[in-house]
């Protein structure tokens, strides 16, 4: 039944408006105007659909102020609850789900470890009826075997085909190796090893490399068939594990037959700095099974893994399977024509299980089974109510990572849900209609099949009608004109003489959509001319100016992304950029020993890859990433 919009002002937020008194709703109204900005809801909610008895679960560690949210009408007081567990994040996962779906019935189970989490998602479906569940606990991926919450969830999906999982992508953006034995004779103590080495090679997968000023940890660990205990078998043979610096200098190190090693890295210099990651086995054959490194990111800049070929693995959140929807987190303030940048803690795809779950345990995959997660993108710093520093009261801030795009997204789900949409269409609507983010057209790595669209899904499900839509906005190859080009070239020089209108307005020109603007504004965030220095604010700047063919702009992104500037390290798609400025006529004198420094960084395969990206780049910019 298609439904009729009534009204403009929802009157799920009208209710909150009254119990809260208008000014608390204008500081809470701010999260759900962004949300709805961003996520399309509008016409939904002008329909009377606020997600009316659809019943979403929540999963977290702790709604400790539940009880205060709820007497300042903040939350609804029906809330169901199986305890208050520790913590506050549970809180403000149910205020997401309740701004986009205020008239959903809630409920919320503390989880944390992997079993108690699962075991929460069950009881939520099978006490509370929950429709939709969703989850931002997210545990580290394991080297030997899926983690127990992957496997939990595989079977209340099997269990309950009806029930919607959503989950967090992952705030930690990491990724694994896994590949086969590749032994190399190594001397180390007047012992000869059998090792494999990540970092010695001029294979550009073997590198590991941290940004300035980045943090990493590194989980290493064997994968040979695991037990019924889903510990690795034991062959008897002890495995020495070890990451060492450029010069051999052993940083950390650990010693078993079935040994796993977690070594946290700092890097405090202002240049890149390159690690080597060594397995060592005193005798051969290596038994069946493989290696397989896993390695978890924090902090700008930080690429723990190159993992540009030779990798059975992914890059996903182990704690994800076929069937729940990991969602990426996308930052609400870099929109720029529907674009938006993911937060540069959200987790990457494909994710790749290498276990089963089968009648006999735990069966090994060959080759890995990868499938598309994320599935979706949804914005995170939703302003939400949070304790106040002084324990009286709260606050309202924003709610950043994935933890906040996962309710959001399944908000959404819980308002087409209402409209009688079956389960069974709604991921396939959602996938169908969803905005990309750029390219790849399609499923991305980043965000998935893009950015929810609540409203387009409820016209491609016969909910709305259609209504014209402008066309969508494809930004043209520029070209400077000269008169735009000193104006521009003037508010730069004020900028950077501390003039501080000429940075606002050079930032108006900008937000506007002119991409020279765009170009200098990069380098005013990259510099602190002006602005408060921003290396990732300047890399997006630079990022939106590059797809319009500014030159000068697609060499300093090449820049960022060879040296991890405001970026994860990624030398080859660095040299590609610079190898384009270069295609379309930039040319200055530091720029050939820039790049000879570059094609040092590359293999001869990658930087044959790399000249095939410039070549892409520089004939359509748009395909820039």
């Amino acid at each position: 039944m298609i439904r009729k919009e009534w009204g403009w002002w929802p009157l799920g937020l009208m209710a909150l408006c009254v119990s809260l008194g208008f000014g608390r709703c204008a500081r809470a109204s701010e999260g759900v105007s962004s949300l709805a900005r961003i996520l399309h809801f509008t016409r939904l909610w002008r329909a009377g659909d606020e997600g009316q008895g659809v019943r979403v679960g929540v999963i977290s560690g702790g709604a400790a102020n539940f009880r205060v949210l709820a007497r300042n009408g903040i939350l609804p007081s029906d809330v169901v609850r199986f305890g208050p567990g520790r913590g506050d994040e549970g809180d403000w996962m149910l205020q997401v789900v309740h701004d986009i779906a205020p008239r959903a019935v809630l409920a919320f189970c503390p989880g944390g470890a992997p079993l108690r989490t699962v075991a929460c998602a069950r009881r939520l479906i099978d006490r509370f009826h929950a429709a939709i569940v969703v989850d931002d606990i997210n545990p580290q991926p394991v080297s030997f075997a899926p983690t127990a919450k992957a496997l939990g969830y595989a079977r209340l999906v099997r269990d309950h085909p009806g029930v919607l999982f959503f989950t967090g992508a992952g705030n930690n953006g990491g990724g694994y190796y896994e590949g086969a034995w590749h032994p190399q004779v190594v001397t180390q103590g007047g012992q000869r090893y059998d090792a494999q080495t990540f970092g010695a090679s001029a294979r550009p997968y073997d590198r590991l490399w941290v940004g300035p000023g980045a943090r990493a940890v590194v989980l290493l660990g064997t994968n040979i068939p695991p037990r019924a205990s889903g510990r690795c078998s034991e062959d008897g043979v002890p495995t020495r594990l070890e990451v060492t610096n450029r010069k051999g200098r052993v940083l950390a190190q650990t010693i078993g037959v079935c040994p796993i090693l977690q070594v946290r890295l700092r890097n405090d210099r202002s240049r890149i700095a390159r690690w080597r990651v060594l397995v060592l086995r005193p005798r051969r054959p290596w038994p069946q099974g493989a290696i397989k490194l896993v390695a978890i990111r924090t902090g700008l800049g930080v690429s723990p893994l190159w993992l540009s070929d030779h990798t059975g693995g992914g890059a996903g959140n182990s704690a994800t399977v076929p069937g729940v929807m990991a969602i990426a987190a996308v930052d609400p303030g870099s929109g720029d024509h529907g674009q938006y940048l993911t937060e540069p803690y959200a987790n990457s795809g494909p994710q790749c299980l290498d276990y089963a779950d089968s009648l006999e345990g735990l069966r090994r995959l060959q080759p890995p089974v990868c499938f598309r997660q994320p599935v979706f993108a949804a914005p995170d710093k939703t302003r939400v109510a949070m304790p106040a520093h002084n324990g009286r009261g709260y606050t309202w801030r924003p709610f950043s990572g994935d933890s906040a795009a996962g309710p959001a997204a399944a908000g959404v789900a819980a308002l087409l849900w209402a409209d009688h949409v079956p389960s069974a269409r709604i991921e396939a609507l959602l996938k169908r209609t969803a905005r990309s983010q750029g390219p790849p057209v399609g499923w991305s790595p980043r965000t998935g099949y893009g950015l929810v669209d609540a409203d387009a899904a409820a016209v491609a499900a016969g909910v709305l009608t259609p209504r014209i839509r402008p066309a969508p906005h494809h930004p043209i190859v520029w070209r400077a004109g000269r008169a735009a080009y000193r104006e521009d070239r003037a508010l730069l020089a004020g900028a950077q003489a501390g003039d501080r209108h000429a940075a606002r307005e050079l930032r108006n020109l900008a937000r506007a959509g002119e991409p020279l603007a765009q170009s200098l504004l990069g380098t005013l965030y990259n510099r602190g001319w002006g602005v408060t220095q921003d290396p990732r604010a300047a890399h997006a700047w630079w990022t939106r100016a590059a797809r319009a063919g500014v030159v000068n702009a697609i060499y300093n992104l090449g820049v960022t992304w060879l040296v991890g500037r405001g970026a994860t390290p990624n030398p080859m798609v660095g040299y590609a950029l610079m190898r384009a400025a270069q295609r379309r006529g930039f040319s200055f004198p530091p720029m050939r020993r820039a790049l000879r420094h570059a094609q040092t960084l590359l293999s001869a395969p990658a930087r044959a890859q790399a000249e095939r990206l410039a070549r892409r780049f520089a004939a359509n910019p748009l395909r820039i990433p």
